[in-house]
């Protein structure tokens, strides 16, 4: 079921139109989101296959606050600060992964953006499959962001006791 859903809305979001102008209708959301305005630390993925933008957010933040990117270790997702985009290469499935080694230990003050292929209207969200954010979110008392596009929005997700929710979701409004 998880594995039909998965492939319909990928191909769903590679041909979305306007990403753009969508890309920066949830940038404007995101920097003036009360959660993330009182957050320390933001904690993003880097936009990958699709995904919602994060590299201007992550630009936006990188001066303002302290940026932290997931790096897969071990089958595990641990954070760790970056000071600039330099400070990425290709890593796990070919996504960009931090290089740095300050790793993030203290979650008290940060925001999660967190990243879906879809989200349900219930906050649950279906990701590639591999469960890194599932078990970090279920090891980690974070407040998280789902980011999504309107036409990844879906009423349900059939979801087992494994499955994590983000506390919101922003979406572009057009």
């Amino acid at each position: 079921m998880k594995a039909k859903l998965r492939e319909k809305y990928l191909k769903i979001r590679e041909n979305i139109l306007n990403r753009k102008e969508k890309d920066q209708d949830i940038f404007n959301q995101v920097i003036n989101n009360e959660k993330i305005k009182s957050a320390k630390i933001i904690l993003s993925y880097v936009s990958y296959n699709n995904e919602v933008d994060t590299i201007n957010l992550l630009n936006y933040f990188l001066d303002k606050k302290k940026v932290a990117i997931p790096k897969i270790e071990n089958g595990q997702m641990n954070f760790y600060f970056i000071k600039s985009l330099n400070d990425l290469k290709e890593g796990y499935a070919h996504i960009l992964e931090p290089t740095t080694s300050e790793k993030v230990t203290d979650f008290k003050k940060a925001v999660c953006l967190t990243p879906g292929i879809c989200f349900s209207k219930d906050c649950y969200r279906l990701g590639y499959g591999g469960g890194f954010y599932d078990r970090f979110f279920a090891q980690n008392k974070i407040y998280r962001i789902g980011l999504c596009y309107k036409e990844c929005l879906i009423d349900n997700i059939y979801n087992d006791e494994y499955d994590q929710k983000v506390d919101e979701i922003i979406t572009n409004r057009r």
